[in-house]
């Protein structure tokens, strides 16, 4: 009677919606659960879920109910004095590797009276149950779970109808929600709506996931029987789900309420079923690889030459968080030291996005509005012509609202806080604002647009390590280590043309013309620290240069660059037509460390600076946008900048979409910005570049600037990135 209620309740199983497996098992002489356990490679706790009775002891002969998952019997021996993992192995024909794969608790030892499975037991009876290295293949493929990479072969167009939502979608195609958002990034930050047209993959016929969609996880329609399982130290959600067979929603739907740290040492809840071990069920062609301390995924990529989608695709778990030592799959022999990250490389983070959790930004500008009477339009409209720091503001603005918008595209959403910081040394009125709003969970600030404004915020946000991103100044900050300069210090300028003119000084007769006054002290004494064999002209008073000074400084034998700092309109339209009347005798190439806004006044004549090649240094390519030539069509930002404002964008404007389009990118490309800041590399948009780099006392500062040299025919042509 006890038979026929076991057989029944095993047909009644079988054709249950899970479709779970059991095998009818009689108990041998001498067997107990736990041997039993072993032999069909589950666990005693399976065993008593289906046989409650067997608590109180099982006896010789006793039929049990045993779940399986893959048909299989393992033969099994018990540890006896003397045993070794060797031993073993040479006794039962089978190599180390295999005995580790069939007992991976083995590999912190074995001891006496310990049950291990020590070979496969065939189903033909003939057979001696026994598994040699010859079929190790065979054991190996048994236990791995099997990957088939998905192939698209074509996309259907997708017209988004009311009321429907990304999961009918799916369904609909039998694709899952990640495969909709993988091929139309911009809807891992926005909703559809109505008549939006989405892209489909469409799939060949019998290619499968890697992965279980998760809008289908039901952790009893592929798990039979669970145990637990103690967290060992590099162990992580994706290496755990991966060794025994399921996805990490999976994992996490069998553990509601795990700690997110994942401690070492915290029991969890796993499949009964052990796979092999990673080194074990990689793929031909593919490696393991150990995470480094403070590597990104960004360097990952760009080392290993794959893409992020593929990366992910191997490595599921990698979209929660990369750690240190966690091991990853990547394609073998890809591996490379920093390729492509060398200092000055361009780099696009667009393609190497990962991190789509939302950002939050806040923007801190003068916008004076506390100084605005909006009822009364003509005195707005005087104040906006003259207040030169709102102009500014709103210009900034203007750039960083398409700057968003544009990252919207790439899948980054964006929350963006804009306050007013009124005005200079508003160090109150700032703290108060920062103690009256959230920002400890704001990844960046951009502004405030001045510095001393801008080191205040700094210091109050440095307890929740908030990076604050200086727009305008040229002042570095030498206090705060969240503080980042996003436009690169005149020293930094000067060195880069200088350095230039160094490496080609030899047989050129240098020539140093500099402003009198203080100001200009600090330039002179470093020309000429650089150069001690100048020739310096003297400058009379008023800072005039006679041609008689000139000529004693000038040589007709080599080339004679000329060195000339000066911000003063009447020195410059002395100086710069007399070296072009010397131009026709003497050769002579220009150079300042610092083009400033004298330059641009109407008395300056742009066919001088041409003629004398004036080569100097540069924030940004501020010409690309101004000479346009005929039949050259505008940037792709310019053209959204008119449609968007119905004029062409400025200076400020540019600057603004460069600024914040970098940090979202760069907050894409990494876990946050200070690892953004290890990507090494520059990264460059529509007028301005970026290569952040840690200073030994204090913050970040920018490396990315501009040489550019004066052509012939009025053309300027960047020399050196």
């Amino acid at each position: 009677m006890k038979k026929l209620l076991l057989i029944f309740l095993l047909a009644v199983l079988s054709s249950s919606v899970y479709a779970q497996q059991y095998k009818s098992h009689k108990v041998a002489k001498g067997e107990n659960v736990y041997r039993i356990a072993k032999r069909y490679n589950t666990t005693p706790e399976a065993i008593y879920k289906i046989n409650p009775a067997a608590k109180e002891g099982i006896n010789e002969g006793e039929i049990l109910a045993i779940p399986v998952t893959n048909d299989e019997e393992y033969k099994t021996h018990v540890v006896e004095k003397g045993d070794t993992v060797y031993s073993l192995s040479k006794k039962y024909n089978i190599s180390t590797d295999t005995f580790y794969i069939l007992n991976p608790e083995a590999s912190s030892g074995i001891n006496i009276g310990q049950i291990l499975n020590v070979g496969k037991i065939k189903k033909d009876a003939s057979s001696s149950g026994e598994v040699t290295d010859n079929g190790k293949e065979a054991v190996l493929d048994s236990l791995k779970k099997q990957v088939v990479e998905r192939k698209i072969v074509r996309y259907i167009t997708h017209k988004v109808k009311r009321k429907e939502t990304l999961y009918g979608i799916s369904k609909k195609y039998k694709v899952t929600v990640e495969d909709i958002k993988k091929n139309n990034k911009r809807l891992y930050s926005e909703q559809i709506k109505k008549k939006d047209k989405i892209r489909i993959p469409v799939y060949a016929e019998g290619s499968e996931d890697s992965q279980v969609p998760e809008n289908n996880l039901d952790p009893n329609a592929r798990l039979s029987t669970t145990t637990r399982y103690t967290i060992k130290p590099k162990d992580t959600k994706y290496s755990i789900s991966r060794r025994h067979g399921i996805t990490v929603g999976e994992l996490d739907k069998l553990n509601p309420g795990m700690d997110p740290n994942f401690p070492v040492g915290m029991q969890i809840t796993v499949p009964t079923t052990v796979f092999v071990s990673l080194k074990d069920s990689i793929q031909p062609g593919f490696e393991l690889y150990e995470v480094k301390p403070k590597e990104t995924v960004f360097r990952i990529l760009k080392r290993t030459g794959i893409s992020s989608d593929s990366l992910f695709k191997m490595n599921p778990y990698l979209r929660e968080g990369l750690k240190a030592g966690m091991v990853i799959t990547i394609p073998k022999d890809t591996l490379n030291i920093d390729a492509g990250l060398t200092k000055g490389n361009l780099i696009n983070l667009g393609d190497n996005l990962y991190n789509f959790k939302p950002k939050k930004v806040a923007l801190m500008l003068p916008m004076s509005l506390d100084a605005l009477n909006l009822d009364a339009r003509k005195n707005t409209e005087e104040y906006l012509k003259t207040k030169q720091s709102l102009r500014i503001s709103l210009d900034l603005y203007s750039g960083i609202l398409i700057a968003v918008d544009s990252a919207k595209t790439k899948g980054i959403t964006t929350e963006l806080n804009v306050f007013d910081t009124q005005k200079n040394n508003n160090k109150e009125y700032l703290k108060k604002l920062i103690d009256e709003n959230n920002f400890d969970d704001t990844d960046v600030v951009i502004g405030p647009l001045y510095q001393n404004n801008a080191e205040i915020v700094a210091a109050e946000l440095k307890k929740y390590n908030t990076a604050i991103f200086s727009p305008a100044s040229k002042k570095e900050s030498n206090l705060y280590d969240n503080f980042f300069q996003t436009r690169p210090s005149n020293i930094l300028l000067q060195d880069k043309l200088i350095s230039y003119v160094e490496k080609d000084s030899t047989d050129k007769n240098i020539v140093i013309i500099v402003q009198k006054g203080e100001k200009y002290t600090a330039i002179k004494e470093k020309l000429i620290a650089k150069f001690p064999t100048a020739k310096v002209a003297r400058i009379e008073k008023g800072n005039y240069l006679y041609e008689v000074r000139l000529n004693k400084v000038l040589d007709k034998r080599k080339p004679n660059w000329v060195f000339f700092e000066s911000s003063d309109v009447a020195m410059i339209s002395n100086v710069i037509p007399l070296l072009n009347s010397k131009a026709e005798s003497h050769k002579i190439t220009l150079f300042t460390t610092d083009k400033n806004s004298a330059y641009e006044n109407d008395h300056i004549k742009n066919d001088h600076l041409s003629k004398l090649h004036m080569h100097y240094p540069s924030v940004d390519k501020e010409f690309d946008n101004k000479i346009i030539e005929e039949g050259q069509e505008d940037s792709p930002f310019v053209k959204r900048y008119k449609k968007e404002y119905g004029v062409g964008p400025n200076n400020w404007a540019i600057r603004g979409f460069d600024i914040a389009y970098d940090i979202l990118m760069r907050l894409g490309a990494a876990d946050d910005i200070y690892h953004a800041t290890s990507l090494g590399g520059t990264t460059e948009y529509v007028e301005n570049k970026f290569n952040y780099s840690k200073k030994e006392v204090g913050g970040y500062h920018n490396n990315g600037a501009y040489l550019i040299r004066f052509e012939d025919d009025l053309k300027l042509t960047v020399i050196e990135e």
